[in-house]
């Protein structure tokens, strides 16, 4: 098995309690990591002088205006020096063995650029498992050249922080897209999806925290399709081949449809309906029809809470 050197990229936006946990968790893999990017985008809390106060080996810290996690991600891979970089969001840890199980993909499929694990959740003081629809998979490594099916029916299979690239498919696909407040790692998944397969292990190697006081999706909830989304409609008009384009039509349906879901849920009971209004939520016909009934029972729900409150 050839050894790699990794890169690991974590951006860090007022992510104080949590960072140091970050970089342990890098700091405990069975295969170090051969140097740690830290891209500060502007934190307005000690994050940085925490980090800076520990003197941890083989650190580096760039600063940067707040740009946003896509600028950030982008810079870190423009200042690594290795061939492949790993992405670590500030709030999430590894488990040990994750460049180790990295290294062995990237030994077993050598004509792979994107190489990824399943992950755990961290809900609060729980741990939940994601709900990815792959099973029976070699534990060894597969790959996955059915991305946006899989994420159309259930979690992500993967998220950026159980992710590592080769360098050079930044140069192919692009990087992580700017001023993007959502949604941003999910470009860049769809767009390495269709550059080619994913080497993937079924086994648990991130634990990701998806209770983080800041994180975009728990403080703010968009009215729209996402950009990311909007981009695959039109691609997919491209597209000359029927099943791939349909994969990818019910993977932005399951994105609207959980839109909807957090537009309910937010009292945006006309947005809701509006987003499941897409043809492309036909794909998910159940799951559409399931949220439309959801809509109307909440929206009653609401103005019987109001006229009872006059």
């Amino acid at each position: 098995m050839n050894n790699q050197n990794f890169s690991v990229v974590i951006p860090l936006y007022n992510k104080a309690n949590h960072i140091l946990d970050a970089i342990a968790s890098i700091k405990a893999q069975s295969v170090p990591a051969d140097e740690i990017i830290i891209i500060d985008d502007g934190s307005s809390d000690n994050g940085v002088a925490i980090v800076e106060q520990a003197n941890i080996a083989d650190v580096r810290i760039i600063r940067q205006a707040n740009q946003g996690v896509s600028v950030a991600r982008n810079n870190g891979i423009k200042a690594a020096r290795n061939q492949y970089v790993a992405f670590l969001d500030a709030d999430d840890t590894w488990l040990p063995f994750f460049l180790e199980e990295m290294q062995l993909l990237i030994a077993k499929f050598p004509q792979c650029k994107f190489f990824a694990s399943r992950y755990q959740c961290i809900d609060g003081d729980k741990y939940v498992d994601a709900k990815i629809n792959l099973e029976g998979l070699d534990p060894q490594g597969v790959l996955l050249s059915n991305y946006f099916e899989v994420a159309a029916s259930g979690d992500l299979p993967f998220m950026i922080s159980s992710a590592v690239i080769e360098k050079s498919l930044v140069d192919s696909i692009g990087g992580f897209p700017p001023g993007e407040r959502i949604g941003e790692d999910q470009d860049f998944f769809a767009r390495a999806a269709m550059y080619g397969p994913i080497a993937y292990s079924p086994n648990i190697h991130l634990m990701y925290r998806r209770d983080a006081e800041n994180s975009a999706t728990s403080t703010w909830v968009p009215e729209q399709e996402c950009p990311f989304s909007e981009r695959l409609k039109h691609q997919v008009a491209r597209l000359n081949q029927k099943v791939v384009a349909q994969q990818v039509n019910k993977y932005s349906a399951a994105h609207l449809c959980h839109l909807a879901k957090l537009n309910i849920y937010k009292g945006r009971f006309r947005s809701a309906r509006k987003l499941l209004a897409d043809t492309r939520c036909n794909l998910k016909a159940k799951h559409k029809w399931g949220l439309l009934t959801l809509s109307y029972l909440k929206q009653a729900q609401y103005s019987l809470s109001k006229s009872n409150a006059l």
